[in-house]
């Protein structure tokens, strides 16, 4: 059977979500190359006439750090007035998440102005795709944007939300910025949605003999060990996302891939790159593994190793 052609590069919107894992570095500093690489590919995709949202994380990362330098400061003037400072204090998650926002909004600008790029941010949060006038708001803000060549700088409106986190919804799923994103790419309509991580995709099997899915729709019987790196909580919920994007019928195709130098203007090039989820299409395999209903990129892990990801 042959291999579907996507012609991803003739997606005319697309979303891209960077996690806070890409924002930050693994000592939890600002990772500048690495942001500055992607803005520079966005901006490069821009040039190109693709219409580019961007959904970020990192404002609550962001804030817990100005909340920690302040808290130190401060301690310095309790210290020396005879008070106590607790070493392990911990922030309130909505402090944060104000004090890093404006943070993390003006670095983007920074850095779009440097290719003469505008770039607006855009707060949302669950309750507000309850609302068909405010869902109504959100679409025509950010089509008004993209229209004169404007960069949506989508996050999670973390201060005013009702919830707790993580919100579980009635399916299981939770909520995160994946979420967000793929509930925006569904208003949006766009035609390819993109989720930067630090891994090449999504994994399947053993540690010691994990594989690559290439390509992932609903009904599919993919099977994922527990031991491997897709068995966390993160990237499960990109699963879910990517489908519940795709299966919208709103979305064209969505990809789950590594945040390495150049891999947007691979995968807008049409190369393979990470995980592509489509709602439907040509199964890719050989017959026997058919017979089986198992992707061949799985028929060789022993059932003892796996786990079935079901419904989807």
């Amino acid at each position: 059977m042959r291999e579907i052609d996507y012609d991803l590069h003739r997606a005319r919107t697309v979303l891209i979500k960077i996690g806070t894992e890409i924002v930050h570095s693994p000592e939890g500093l600002l990772a500048m190359g690495q942001i500055g690489n992607i803005v520079e590919q966005i901006a490069a995709l821009h040039m190109r006439g693709h219409n580019i949202i961007l959904v970020s994380s990192g404002s609550v990362s962001i804030g817990k750090m100005v909340l920690h330098r302040q808290y130190l400061l401060s301690g310095s003037m309790q210290s020396h007035l005879g008070g106590q400072v607790d070493d392990n204090a911990q922030f309130d998650e909505k402090a944060c998440a104000a004090a890093g926002q404006s943070g993390l909004q003006s670095l983007y600008e920074m850095l779009f102005a440097q290719y003469h790029l505008a770039c607006s941010q855009v707060l949302a949060s669950d309750a507000d795709f309850r609302e068909p006038q405010v869902r109504s708001n959100l679409q025509r803000t950010v089509r008004a944007l993209l229209d004169v060549g404007i960069i949506p700088v989508i996050n999670e409106n973390d201060i005013i939300t009702r919830r707790t986190t993580p919100l579980i919804t009635e399916n299981k799923i939770a909520w995160d910025n994946d979420s967000l994103a793929a509930l925006f790419a569904q208003e949006m309509m766009v035609d390819l949605m993109v989720l930067l991580t630090d891994v090449d995709g999504i994994y399947t099997g053993t540690t010691n003999d994990r594989k690559l899915i290439l390509r992932f729709q609903r009904g599919d019987k993919q099977i994922i060990a527990p031991e491997s790196r897709v068995g966390t909580i993160g990237q499960i919920d990109k699963l879910h996302s990517c489908i519940r994007a795709v299966d919208s019928g709103a979305v064209r195709a969505a990809v789950v891939a590594k945040a390495e130098q150049g891999v947007l203007l691979r995968i807008l090039n049409g190369e393979r790159v990470g995980t592509l989820f489509v709602a439907n299409g040509e199964r890719i395999g050989d017959a026997e593994a058919e017979k089986q209903h198992i992707d061949p990129l799985y028929s060789g892990i022993a059932p003892r190793d796996r786990r079935t990801i079901s419904k989807l």
